[in-house]
């Protein structure tokens, strides 16, 4: 179960190093103007907030075979999860990992937008 729970977190949080990256990158990119920069991380970390949410809505729906993460486990006890109660527990572990992951990146998602209200006060607003 522990195992099951590492490799889940391995592989979201290597597709959210990505997306971490390009965040990053395009704040770097309006870095000459940092309104936009810090408006622009903190919807793009909502999307992400709001996908990875929905990932795990649909999680106990989808064949987990077309994941990331069905490879690494083929080594690792991989004919206990061929069983259909064997992969509706995995579905529920990543599901579970995918919301607490979920989580984090909203509290991002809410820390960039606090910044831009707390460094350019209403000017940051639209309208």
């Amino acid at each position: 179960m522990d195992t099951l729970r590492s490799l889940a977190d391995y592989t979201i949080r290597r597709a959210m190093g990505f997306a971490a990256l390009v965040i990053a990158m395009v704040m770097l990119l309006l870095a000459p103007r940092p309104i936009m920069a810090l408006q622009s991380g903190a919807l793009m970390t909502a999307a992400l907030w709001l996908g990875m949410w929905a990932a795990a809505l649909r999680m106990p729906r989808m064949d987990l075979r077309g994941t990331r993460l069905w490879p690494v486990l083929a080594g690792e006890g991989g004919r206990r999860l061929r069983t259909p109660e064997g992969r509706r527990e995995l579905a529920a572990i990543f599901a579970e990992r995918l919301l607490w992951h979920a989580d984090r990146a909203g509290m991002v998602a809410l820390g960039l937008g606090s910044l831009t209200l707390a460094m350019f006060g209403y000017r940051s607003l639209p309208g």
